[in-house]
This record gives C-alpha cells, structure tokens and sequence, in this order.
C-alpha cells in the first residue's frame, strides 16, 4: 500500500508550508492526481487520516481531483485524453505515444489557520 508513503510525504510537505506561514491548523488540503499514479483516494485518506493523529494536521479534509490521462500520438501530434484500457491514437490508430499528463501528485491549496 504505496499510500501511506505518499501520505507522509504529504504530510512533511504541508508541516513545512504551516511553518512557513506561522499557521497552527489545517483545514483542508486539495489534491490533484494523476490516473496512472495508482494510487487509490479512499487508501490515501485512510493512510492521511491515521499518520495525521496527534498533530496540526488532525480532523484536516483531503479533496482529490483525479487528472485524466493525456498522450500525445508520435505520429500525427495530436493530444487526446486517453480512455482505459485504449493507447491507440483516434486519429491515426498509431500506438507510439507520449504521456503528457496523468502522473502527477500535486498539493493545489491548503486551507490554514
């Protein structure tokens, strides 16, 4: 359960940000997260929910947008959202492709006190 690793790292990163800011608490953290992370949002806020205990991030709210996955065709260059399961171009059936998004793990805002 990769969660757990990335929820501490979530976790240092907005200790870091409360430092930072001279704030006490957090409310509320947004995600953003790439399909092909794998990472599941209930396993994260699970993961979050039991590391955060006890500190200034206890009783926080995790919102998770999940980002579509985007390629780019190495043939004909035309971006497309990929649907699952389908890496074919629509355009020109091509399967070389470049993912250009959809593995990111990002903190979009915090909500602080």
């Amino acid at each position: 359960m990769h969660e757990v690793s990335i929820a501490e790292e979530i976790k240092e990163i907005v200790i870091n940000q409360l430092k930072k800011n001279n704030a006490k608490k957090v409310n509320k953290i947004n995600l953003q997260i790439g399909k092909l992370t794998s990472i599941v949002p209930e396993a994260l806020q699970f993961a979050f929910e039991a590391i955060s205990k006890n500190t200034e991030l206890e009783n926080a709210k995790i919102e998770i947008e999940m980002i579509e996955i985007k390629a780019q065709c190495q043939k004909c260059k035309k971006e497309f959202i990929i649907s699952e399961f389908d890496y074919e171009c629509p355009y020109c059936k091509n399967m070389n492709l470049k993912i250009i998004q959809g593995r990111e793990t990002i903190i979009k805002s915090l909500e602080i006190e």
